[in-house]
């Protein structure tokens, strides 16, 4: 069952942090030199990490996934390294240590710079298109025939401002059941800084290791500022259940 918060008898669905993906961007990037064997030779994963199913070689896009959960995809001037959250240290710490390995083993690509992509959700038992109208948005006509609302902010963080969309959404379950989701993408953007290439590298490597501080600033300001407001507001208004959906 989804985790849920509870005030008096009231219980709620809490906020689900999803995935977490690092972007690098550099302008000279060619998905199709990307494989599991240049991968391991060149030392940017370990030798022991199985691939989950055959690799996807398109001319546009190298999607490999492993066992443990890590997604690489590569696609036009980005790779991309993608892992499911439990919101996990470690899972973060992989991602952002193979991230590191393969700047330090292709240090003479022409880098722009990088991106922590963040996703998460909060379950409602609303209609489709009416949680953030009803909870976060004040009446009015702009809410006449409203199919679904969307919300756009920046937040101020101590290195890169956070970017965060909110959206409506239907998500299938694992019981093939659809629930209505408030979607919460978050973004965090670094460019390359320094005047030669390995300054660039050094500058995009130091990056990597502010993952965690970057993932836990974005929980927080989703809790603080969207969640647990909204759950205070539905408190008084009328009790709702617990989704018996599984995640």
């Amino acid at each position: 069952m989804y985790p849920a918060v509870e005030l008096g008898m009231l219980m709620l669905p809490s906020f689900r942090a999803q995935d977490c993906a690092i972007a690098i961007a550099a302008a000279d990037l060619n998905p199709a030199m990307i494989n599991p064997d240049i991968l391991r030779y060149s030392g940017v994963i370990p030798s022991d990490w199985e691939i989950a199913q055959k690799p996807v070689y398109t001319p546009q896009v190298v999607q490999i996934t492993f066992k443990n959960g890590i997604n690489l995809i590569a696609e036009g001037k980005q790779i991309a390294l993608a892992a499911a959250l439990d919101l996990d240290e470690d899972t973060l710490s992989k991602t952002s240590s193979i991230a590191q390995q393969y700047v330090r083993a292709f240090p003479n690509l022409k880098y722009q710079g990088v991106t922590f992509n963040i996703r998460g959700y909060l379950p409602t038992d609303y209609p489709p298109g009416r949680y953030i109208c009803d909870t976060w948005l004040a009446s009015g006509p702009w809410q006449d025939d409203c199919a679904r609302a969307a919300l756009n902010f920046i937040y101020k963080s101590e290195r890169a401002p956070l970017q965060l969309a909110v959206t409506e959404a239907m998500m299938k379950t694992k019981e093939e059941k659809m629930i209505s989701i408030v979607l919460f993408n978050g973004r965090y953007g670094y460019a390359a800084k320094g005047k030669t290439t390995t300054e660039k590298c050094q500058h995009l490597s130091s990056q990597f290791l502010h993952l965690q501080n970057d993932v836990e600033h974005y929980i927080n300001i989703v809790n603080q500022k969207f969640v647990k407001p909204a759950v205070t507001a539905q408190a008084a208004i009328t009790p709702q259940p617990v989704l018996s959906a599984v995640s």
